[in-house]
């Protein structure tokens, strides 16, 4: 059977659970019988190339009912390489090259854009495509402030698109299946969260950096050299006027991931956003806390950094604290280590990360302590009190090359032992964060991952990057997303200045 793009079916029990992110019966057009959705892709660097693009091109990830016509890019080269690797991989020259995402936007025979630009460009992008009637998947973190998530999130309530936030380890089973246990409550009332990332003491630590304009001064005249192929002006968008660098927008099509915009305070906010808007959506989840957020931030006590790329800021160690109707769960940032994210029950605790998954029930409740997280982490902690543990042998360095089955069997143990649990826990269950956006554009049901929820795990990795800024804590109102009790003097929830002209507008 044919589903017509713009039929409204809102049956599943998860779509209902976001009610708020409900999608519009009405767009630019209707498809006809057997015609694809038209897409757009903008912002053409590694992760576009290598990651996106493949998946929207996989024809058993619903790339069958897909088209892209558009990648988009203010650097030329890229914009063109992007249009070619989709033309090869069609065989046709239909997509073509675009310079200026305004164009995508207006033109009314484009069904989706998928955004995968620097994080200050998100929100902008993300409302006028919305406004222009498209549905819309954006990479994470969703955005560079707190004031752009709201206005994400009343964009996408106010104009009724499919949204998704590329949170895709929300469509892993390892995660899936940890954060159902949670749910589910094998291991009791949560009472401690460890979200871990970032490089502790090393030049790319947790936080963003100050600005500066080149990653060696010594460099600068070859770093700065002008680049005919990028429009800069563009590229900065909403942030401030500074002199070209190749760090932020490095030249032609490269083949690495460029760190320097993501340390950059006026266009990222670290690892917070990088990797925390992994490990802190999943704390999220598991704290079944996608429609509020914590109630208070308390400020590390480690010691600054002396490296003079992180500003003299701290670089783990933050808190959060969330009110549960059992008390207050608290929320540790912790450094890179074996584990993503972990969650310290009553009862137990569950640890997961890409390709492992560890679950202890019968402990007690256990408060982490430096020993007790080594222990956790080496897997030496109440031997006794494991379920079931697979640690890491899935995985390489490629997160998606598979090497054994050690976490398959893991899981099928735990999905048998807590097979109850688990379907009491009803997590919405997609496979593929892509073919998920895709299939609701179908439908028009809410994604796994909406304004909503990204927003909101998007507002966490920036209430942890200000606390590192401002070296300070401060009381927050987590439905509100915004300051309370008076705290929060200082310090701003949205970029300050004229942006510009950019203006993120519902």
């Amino acid at each position: 059977m044919n589903i017509n793009r713009r039929g409204f079916l809102f049956g599943s029990a998860a779509a209902m659970t976001f009610a708020g992110c409900s999608t519009s019966k009405v767009g630019l057009r209707s498809l006809k019988p057997g015609e694809k959705l038209r897409g757009a892709m903008i912002g053409c660097g590694i992760q576009m190339r290598t990651a996106l693009i493949p998946q929207f091109l996989d024809k058993g990830n619903s790339g069958d009912q897909v088209e892209i016509v558009v990648v988009c890019d203010c650097d030329k080269t890229r914009a063109l390489a992007g249009a070619k690797q989709v033309n090869e991989a069609y065989k046709t020259n239909k997509c073509r090259a675009v310079y200026d995402f305004r164009e995508v936007i207006q033109d009314p025979t484009i069904d989706f854009v998928c955004i995968g630009t620097p994080d200050h460009w998100h929100a902008y992008i993300s409302v006028e495509a919305m406004k222009h009637g498209k549905d819309v998947y954006c990479e994470k973190p969703l955005t560079f402030t707190i004031d752009e998530a709201k206005k994400v999130i009343a964009a996408q309530k106010k104009y009724g698109r499919v949204f998704q936030t590329g949170s895709m380890q929300r469509s892993w089973k390892e995660f899936r299946t940890a954060v159902s246990i949670v749910r589910g409550g094998v291991i009791g009332d949560v009472m401690y969260v460890d979200a871990n990332y970032g490089r502790g003491g090393q030049k790319l630590g947790g936080p963003s950096h100050p600005v500066r304009f080149w990653d060696d001064p010594k460099n600068a005249a070859k770093e700065g050299a002008p680049n005919p192929d990028v429009d800069w002006k563009m590229w900065l968008g909403p942030a401030k006027m500074r002199p070209y660098s190749d760090q932020l927008a490095p030249r032609g099509v490269h083949m690495f991931y460029p760190m320097f915009w993501r340390f950059d305070d006026d266009i990222g906010s670290g690892y917070n956003g990088d990797w925390g808007a992994h490990h802190l959506d999943i704390a999220q989840w598991g704290l079944d806390c996608d429609q509020s957020g914590p109630c208070k931030i308390i400020p590390s006590d480690e010691p600054h950094s002396t490296d003079l790329y992180h500003g003299g800021r701290r670089q783990f160690g933050m808190k959060m604290l969330f009110k549960k109707p059992y008390g207050t769960v608290e929320l540790y940032h912790g450094p890179f280590g074996v584990w993503g994210t972990v969650f310290y029950g009553t009862k137990g605790i569950v640890a997961v990360n890409r390709g492992k998954i560890a679950v202890w029930v019968g402990t007690g409740a256990v408060k982490p302590t430096p020993e007790i997280r080594k222990q956790i982490a080496e897997m030496t902690f109440m031997k006794d009190k494991v379920v079931a543990e697979s640690v890491g042998k899935d995985y390489g360095t490629d997160a998606m090359a598979k090497k054994d089955n050690a976490l398959d069997a893991a899981i099928a143990k735990l999905q048998k032992d807590f097979a109850a649990e688990i379907k009491q826990a009803n997590l919405y269950c997609s496979l593929n964060q892509v073919k998920n956006f895709i299939d609701c554009c179908y439908t028009r049901e809410a994604t796994i991952s909406p304004a909503e929820v990204g927003g909101r795990s998007g507002t966490l990795c920036l209430l942890c990057n200000m606390s590192y800024q401002y070296d300070t804590g401060f009381d927050w109102d987590g439905e509100k997303m915004e300051f309370a009790n008076g705290t929060g003097t200082g310090i701003s929830l949205k970029r300050e200045g004229d942006c510009n002209g950019w203006i993120v507008e519902v």
